[in-house]
């Protein structure tokens, strides 16, 4: 018998958490590079989870991203209306707790809260008011070494 060792194929559901993972970071350093402040990544409500939220111009940006490898089918495939329908859903169970958090936190606050409340801070500090703040849902799609960021895409 061999004393070679085999590497075992990971799961595909733990290869596509690492493949998506590895380009929410890449889209990070991207947006920053084009000026925008990352506020928080994988935020989570129960409608599902928005990758990317990050102010530009005083614009909130909700990303979503996607990565495929080059020559695979475009990334923009992936985004269905369902998929936009749980970012809008979870956009506005974000804009909704982070309306009427009650301040100081307590420790029996969600998970959703205080995640939530976090964001206020960051937009607090950056002297951004929520309750006036524009938003959009961007998608940016990573296909290859190609990265190119779909702005203000809708259900229409």
């Amino acid at each position: 018998m061999s004393d070679q060792k085999f590497k075992l194929a990971q799961p595909p559901q733990k290869q596509t958490r690492i493949k998506g993972v590895a380009g929410e970071q890449k889209a990070c350093e991207w947006l920053e590079s084009k000026g925008f402040k990352i506020l928080a990544r994988n935020y989570y409500t129960q409608f599902g989870e928005i990758d990317i939220i990050a102010l530009c111009d005083n614009l909130l940006h909700f990303v979503e991203v996607k990565t495929f490898a080059a020559g695979s089918l475009s990334p923009r495939y992936a985004i269905t209306a369902k998929k936009l329908q749980k970012i809008y859903a979870s956009i506005d169970m974000l804009l909704f707790t982070c309306r009427n958090l009650q301040l100081p936190l307590e420790s029996n606050f969600s998970k959703y809260e205080r995640d939530a409340h976090r964001i206020v801070q960051s937009l607090q500090a950056l002297h951004i008011d929520l309750q006036s703040c524009q938003y959009c849902v961007d998608a940016l799609l990573i296909w290859g070494d190609s990265i190119e960021l779909l702005e203000n895409i809708s259900l229409e």
